[in-house]
């Protein structure tokens, strides 16, 4: 090791593209729906670039950010709504359950869990965002993540 390494690396995923028809469409969704912040919004080199990052972060927290770009290209287009093909693209952790919750169900958000999925420790609904993603919100807890990807992956 060099001696300019740090002694603790700390990697995270920084940002993570999103594939869209409309910029306002995702805007709407994720900023409407899911209180995500606009941290950035700018033209550059005559594209638009939005960058989104959940609500509530603590700084030292690492976490991903997701940048909304429109698809110009025949496969930028086939894209749209297929981050992850059958799959669930992104799982949102929230400490508010019961207040996103039920404005995923006032924004008239597409759901595909009819009524949320509850476990001993925790609560978690799949719908779809705006784009034809799978998004799936799931309550916060020490315990949530693995029962809950196991859930999403079919185990």
């Amino acid at each position: 090791m060099a001696s300019s390494d740090p002694l603790i690396r700390s990697d995270s995923l920084s940002v993570i593209t999103v594939m869209c028809h409309s910029i306002p469409d995702a805007v709407k969704f994720y900023v409407g729906t899911l209180d995500f912040n606009i941290r950035c919004d700018e033209n550059i080199n005559g594209e638009r670039l939005v960058i989104v990052t959940p609500p509530n972060l603590v700084e030292f927290t690492p976490t991903a950010s997701l940048r909304f770009r429109e698809a110009k290209t025949e496969r930028d287009k086939r894209a749209v709504g297929n981050q992850a093909g059958d799959g669930v693209f992104l799982q949102v952790e929230t400490d508010s359950w019961r207040q996103v919750y039920e404005k995923i169900k006032t924004m008239g958000t597409k759901m595909i869990d009819k009524e949320p999925r509850e476990g001993k420790d925790y609560k978690a609904v799949t719908v779809f965002d705006s784009l034809g993603n799978k998004v799936t919100v799931v309550e916060k807890t020490t315990t949530t993540m693995g029962k809950v990807f196991t859930k999403d992956v079919g185990f």
